[in-house]
């Protein structure tokens, strides 16, 4: 049921169940993708760019984590926190008898610091968790060993799959307040349903626990519930935006939607006392979307 594999020259685990498939990198702890039985299509998207050496794969769900962004910190500090680009280990598995499977995975036992941790104390280390069944469950925990109080941010950034960005539409965010990257993070108000009309970077405030992307080209939606967040991030860099990635075919940008579970600055920052944890979940699933 859980086999190792590669992708894009990746050390993978592959699980593989009557109820969904889903693989996901020791390099970074990255879900790839996560493919349930009853709809027979990856829920994730992936770049088929070829990965550059010490680079995560641009998709699926990348851990942004002790930081997302670079927020309060400085403007050197590596992009979204450094623990996607560090080796991780399996610490936990099982399997339960209703066909799910769990996994744990921790950064593989160091004494040496993080890289790049900007004085990041390796006593405050992640955990990641993930339940496969109809649904995908992920959960990023924090532990706070180090006698220090610290302070961070983080986000699940996840990648979802769509047939065409321009076509769907998100439910949840109407009437929420968000910060707008694109306009120097100026607040605006969502007084209409959400719909691509250009580039998208934003962090939703206040944000619910449940979304729903509604897209008519696959006939699906996606539903996406979120645990012990507040921010909701949404991006898609538009036709504008995807050549300074890189590492996506510029023809692909309108095929995924990052709708991330987030907890983000400044509203939403997580405080730390020593001894303290905390946990930021994601759950997502699909059904058939039904037009009247």
């Amino acid at each position: 049921m859980i086999h190792r594999s590669a992708w894009q020259g990746l050390d993978t685990l592959l699980i593989d169940t009557p109820l969904a498939r889903c693989e996901i990198a020791l390099f970074g702890a990255q879900v790839l993708s996560f493919t349930p039985r009853a709809d027979g299509r990856d829920l994730l998207w992936c770049s088929q760019s070829r990965l550059a050496p010490g680079r995560p794969v641009r998709g699926g769900v990348p851990l942004c984590w002790p930081w997302f962004a670079r927020q309060d910190r400085p403007e050197q500090a590596v992009q979204h926190g450094f623990v996607r680009k560090i080796p991780w280990e399996v610490c936990e598995h099982r399997e339960a008898p209703d066909g799910k499977v769990h996994i744990a995975l921790a950064p593989q036992s160091s004494e040496t610091p993080f890289p790049d941790s900007a004085q990041w104390p390796l006593a405050c280390h992640p955990r990641f968790e993930v339940i496969v069944g109809n649904t995908l469950e992920m959960s990023l925990h924090t532990i706070n060993d180090s006698p220090q109080p610290l302070s961070l941010t983080q986000a699940l950034h996840t990648y979802f799959r769509v047939g065409d960005v321009r076509r769907v539409s998100v439910e949840g965010l109407q009437g929420l307040h968000y910060l707008d990257k694109l306009h120097d993070f100026a607040e605006f108000e969502q007084t209409e349903p959400w719909r691509f009309d250009t580039a998208c970077d934003r962090i939703y405030l206040r944000s619910g626990s449940r979304h729903r992307i509604q897209d008519p080209i696959l006939g699906r939606t996606i539903v996406i519930d979120s645990g012990h967040s507040a921010s909701t991030v949404v991006w898609n860099p538009g036709a504008e935006g995807i050549a300074s990635l890189g590492d996506v075919p510029l023809n692909d940008w309108y095929q995924y939607l990052c709708i991330e579970a987030g907890n983000c600055a400044p509203l939403d920052r997580v405080v730390l006392a020593p001894g303290g944890k905390t946990v930021l979940t994601q759950r997502i699933g699909c059904e058939a979307l039904f037009v009247a």
